[in-house]
């Protein structure tokens, strides 16, 4: 009977019915998609899947991006290098919250390879300008207050060298009104003049007649660099640190390539000057377009091109031991 009883108990007990574990709420479009068994979201369930944090990471991440392309922008290898490594260690830091993409060309990329939805890729976009452009204000004004302006050098030029008598610049109105009544100068044709050259704010500029030089070179180095992101995207078995450290070789490999003009990032493009604010149907509209279409264009064709290129290599990948 003891025997009889013990397994009832046991098919008692086997009848009990498991209890599930709550489902895991999902953190991305593509893992809610997942769940919802492919269903595709509504547009206000892609809104609300939008995490604030990510939004931030973005704008944080494309901010300090911005501000060290401006202190450091220039030929120098060393300068190259340091931008790559800071790269880097902004993609390990915000990768996990956000992707870490720090770029609209990565953003759009990512979008037509569907790994995020419309909505996160205008919020990623909107994020990543406006962290850019938070960096040019802020270093431009940090420029200003550190550095004199032309004209004052001017001034203490003129007056410390006994060429004009300070209180006849200032009883003529200033520099400017001084120099345009007495010798019909402005302020940088007398700097010119005396030799003086004032720091200047980066100012990006496309080579004068190379345009199209300038454009072939952004879209190489572009498909290189979109090569990098997509194995960080796509590359199984790797950390954060992996996946940073790819973003960065890439970037330098991609500079390397592409030299001086290569900017790589439409959101920083902006940042640096590197379009001109001049009317685009006017006598001068190919001055306007040309940085339109290399940095915004080109450059987002080509990483775009690299980052689906190596989708499609990542798809014949095998593994380490498929030769043994």
């Amino acid at each position: 009977m003891a025997t009889k009883k013990a397994s009832s108990s046991k098919a008692a007990t086997k009848k009990r019915p498991a209890t599930k574990k709550p489902a895991a709420k999902a953190t991305t479009v593509v893992a809610a998609a997942a769940k919802t068994g492919g269903k595709k979201l509504t547009f206000n369930e892609k809104i609300a899947a939008l995490r604030p944090g990510a939004l931030l990471a973005e704008f944080f991440g494309t901010f300090v991006l911005a501000a060290a392309i401006i202190n450091l922008a220039g030929n120098g290898i060393m300068e190259t290098t340091v931008i790559a490594l800071i790269l880097a260690a902004l993609v390990i830091v915000f990768g996990a919250v956000s992707g870490g993409h720090l770029n609209p060309a990565i953003t759009v990329a990512k979008y037509v390879n569907r790994k995020i939805d419309g909505v996160r890729m205008v919020a990623y976009i909107f994020a990543q300008v406006a962290g850019a452009v938070a960096a040019f204000g802020v270093m431009l004004g940090l420029f200003t207050a550190m550095n004199p302006s032309l004209e004052s050098v001017v001034y203490d030029t003129l007056t410390s060298s006994g060429y004009v008598a300070a209180a006849d610049i200032d009883e003529g109105g200033g520099v400017a009104k001084y120099l345009e009544d007495e010798y019909d100068m402005t302020v940088e044709d007398a700097a010119k003049s005396l030799g003086i050259s004032a720091p200047q704010f980066i100012d990006h500029e496309m080579t004068a007649d190379k345009e199209w030089v300038d454009l072939l070179l952004e879209l190489v180095a572009a498909i290189v660099f979109g090569l990098g992101i997509g194995y960080a995207t796509y590359s199984e078995k790797k950390c954060s640190v992996a996946t940073g450290l790819a973003v960065g070789v890439s970037l330098l490999a991609a500079l390397v390539i592409g030299g001086a003009t290569v900017i790589l990032n439409p959101a920083v493009a902006a940042a640096i000057g590197g379009f001109e604010a001049i009317n685009p149907f006017g006598a001068e509209a190919m001055t306007f377009w040309w940085p339109v279409f290399t940095y915004i264009g080109i450059t987002t064709i080509g990483l775009t091109a690299g980052f689906t290129a190596y989708r499609f290599i990542a798809k014949d990948a095998c593994c380490c031991d498929c030769n043994k």
